[in-house]
Formats: C-alpha cells, sequence, structure tokens
C-alpha cells in the first residue's frame, strides 16, 4: 500500500482560465442602416392605395345599387291567392284600396258582380276614383282564418289606415287550386 500512495503524484494547482473580455459592438448610425430605404416605402405606398381601392369599390358595389333592385318582386295574381288567408288578404286590400278591376280578379259569384259595378262606377267619374285611391295608400291588412275546409274558408280580415281600423268576414271558396271571395260583410261586434 506504501507502493501505491507513493505512486500517486501529488495533485497540482490548476490555475483557472482567464476568460475573454466581450467586446461591445458597435451599432451602426442610422445613415448606415438607411431604413426604411426606398422599396419598402414603395411597398407601403402600393399595399396602402390596394387597400384603399378594394375598400373603396367594396362600399360602392354594396350600398350603390339603382332603385330597381330595391323594388318587391312583382307577383302574379294566381300566386297570390293560393292560400285562403292570403286570397283574404289580396280580396280586401285591393277592394278597400279602390283597385276594383283587382278585386274583381280574386272575387267570384255576388261579391265579383257587387266588385264589377263598382268598377264601372270608378270608370265614370274616373278623377274621384283617383283621388280616393291616393287617400287609401298606404293600407295595411291582416287576416285570420277562422276556419277551413277543402272547399270553403272563413277569414276574419282587419285593414288598417291611419287611425281608422275596419273588421270584415270574408268566405272564400276554392276554384280550382285558387281561393276567391263569395260573400264579405262587417265582422259582428265583440
Amino acid at each position: 500500500m506504501a507502493e501505491a500512495s507513493e505512486k500517486q503524484e501529488p495533485a497540482k494547482a490548476v490555475a483557472p482560465e482567464a476568460k475573454p473580455k466581450r467586446e461591445t459592438p458597435e451599432f451602426p448610425s442610422e445613415t448606415e442602416i438607411n431604413s426604411p430605404d426606398v422599396k419598402t416605402l414603395i411597398l407601403l405606398a402600393v399595399v396602402f392605395a390596394l387597400t384603399v381601392s378594394s375598400w373603396g369599390a367594396a362600399r360602392f358595389a354594396c350600398n350603390m345599387h339603382p332603385p330597381e333592385s330595391r323594388a318587391a318582386p312583382k307577383l302574379t295574381t294566381e300566386k297570390l291567392i293560393t292560400t285562403a288567408k292570403d286570397a283574404a288578404i289580396e280580396f280586401v286590400q285591393r277592394w278597400r284600396s279602390a283597385d276594383y278591376a283587382g278585386a274583381i280578379e280574386v272575387s267570384s259569384g255576388d261579391v265579383k258582380a257587387e266588385m264589377e259595378k263598382a268598377n264601372a262606377e270608378c270608370q265614370k267619374n274616373a278623377n274621384e276614383c283617383a283621388r280616393k285611391r291616393e287617400a287609401e295608400a298606404g293600407r295595411l291588412t291582416t287576416a285570420v282564418v277562422i276556419r277551413q275546409d277543402g272547399f270553403n274558408a272563413e277569414a276574419r280580415v282587419t285593414t288598417q289606415l291611419k287611425d281608422k281600423t275596419d273588421v270584415y268576414i270574408v268566405v272564400l271558396q276554392r276554384d280550382a287550386m285558387l281561393w276567391k271571395a263569395a260573400i264579405k260583410g262587417p265582422a259582428p261586434a265583440q
């Protein structure tokens, strides 16, 4: 054992390694950087111009419709009177708005004869009838079907113009696939 310890060499003192000193980098000046350069400024201007022009075109396309594109679609009378409720609304709206020719299209029987008579009277006094139509513009008409079977229906129709409200009972009859007003009258008071 003694020999083994003799063979061991005494530990040498190790000197710590010296750390290299960091040099602080020198930053370039603004003129050396040259940022933003001309290419960057041109690119920013192009992006701005495209964004503004796209926004303007979209705003114009969304908001500048010709007036006729906003109008309600014109539906034929046949499409308007396929249900009893719609037929009751159409009849009363046309009748109360002095559109007797239109009311004739959606009526049958005695009511149709009454509308034909009113239409002939309206044609005789065209000026008075035109004033009445103008006065009746803006009328709001709603209906509720009270009872309905396969061929007959009864509807309670309410029409309102300004502060005046009128309520009618309209009996409708099926004519092929369409409904037409056959009997009309004021609704009983409730």
